[in-house]
């Protein structure tokens, strides 16, 4: 199922296109590149009470680490 959330976040070099999707009751968010790289799925999950970033498979941490942030700030702002 998906939301109606679909934004860009312009970075200096980027656009990324983010489509937000709830898998059972999770929200997760794919994220499409300008640059041609594959798409990644990010999901902001908690461990040792403080929540984090983390790729859908899991492999692309650092990516989903800080893309994640910038969706965060994206819908903090918005």
């Amino acid at each position: 199922m998906q939301t109606d959330a679909t934004f860009e976040i312009v970075l200096s070099d980027i656009t990324m296109t983010v489509t937000s999707h709830f898998v059972a009751s999770d929200e997760v968010f794919r994220i499409e590149f300008s640059d041609g790289r594959p798409p990644l799925v990010v999901h902001e999950a908690l461990g040792g009470n403080r929540p984090f970033w983390t790729s859908l498979p899991q492999g692309r941490q650092k990516e989903a680490e800080f893309f994640g942030a910038r969706i965060a700030e994206k819908l903090k702002n918005k």
